[in-house]
């Protein structure tokens, strides 16, 4: 039997910075934003802080390569669901755009947004990465709804879908309205529909 080739050291950089990545994630999503410190990182992904620090200059680069990363994950899903049948039907879109809000991978963007409100150097670090998403966002979404729309007036569709759906998401839990809910997914479906035709 032969012994697996050896990773290249360009390999295990990739590997290490993947579990820091995946252990902030992880940690902001059930421990919160605050309490995501560097040992809490350090524990769940079995790297040192030397070797988080050989990768990373501090936490907040470290936190807003895991919010690229969150982005970056919700942007592949959206892409994989679209080519599974061509061009999806509004309410696919409807009801992707609330399975993805609700997500608890997204909870990292909530507690992140929160925290930049007022940490001025998060918010300088976040802000063009929150802005590349949405702008993927309204990018698939033009794509996806095709050249019947006019383009502003899909990127107006897309982001109130989305803060319509990260307010349903964070009301949810406290005053669930289940039919209400429902009611306002299948209206905005309506809505993506009548643009369409």
């Amino acid at each position: 039997m032969t012994a697996p080739p050896r990773r290249t050291q360009a390999e295990r950089k990739g590997a290490t910075i993947a579990k820091l990545v995946d252990a902030t994630i992880e940690a902001i999503e059930e421990v919160g934003y605050h309490r995501a410190s560097i040992g809490e990182i350090c524990a769940r992904s079995g790297v040192s802080k030397g070797g988080l620090f050989r990768h990373f200059d501090s936490r907040l680069e470290l936190v807003v390569a895991a919010a690229e990363e969150v982005g970056r994950r919700h942007m592949a899903n959206f892409r994989d669901l679209a080519m599974t049948d061509g061009r999806l039907q509004p309410i696919d879109l409807v009801r992707y755009a609330r399975a993805a809000i609700r997500h608890e991978t997204n909870v990292v963007w909530f507690e992140l947004l929160v925290a930049a409100r007022t940490e001025p150097e998060l918010r300088e670090r976040l802000s063009p990465v929150a802005r590349a998403l949405i702008d993927d966002v309204e990018r698939a979404t033009i794509d996806t709804l095709g050249p019947g729309v006019p383009e502003d007036l899909t990127r107006l569709v897309a982001t109130s879908l989305i803060h319509m759906f990260d307010g349903e998401s964070i009301f949810r839990h406290t005053y669930p309205r289940p039919e209400l809910e429902e009611a306002r997914l299948e209206n905005a479906a309506r809505l993506l529909e009548a643009l369409t035709r």
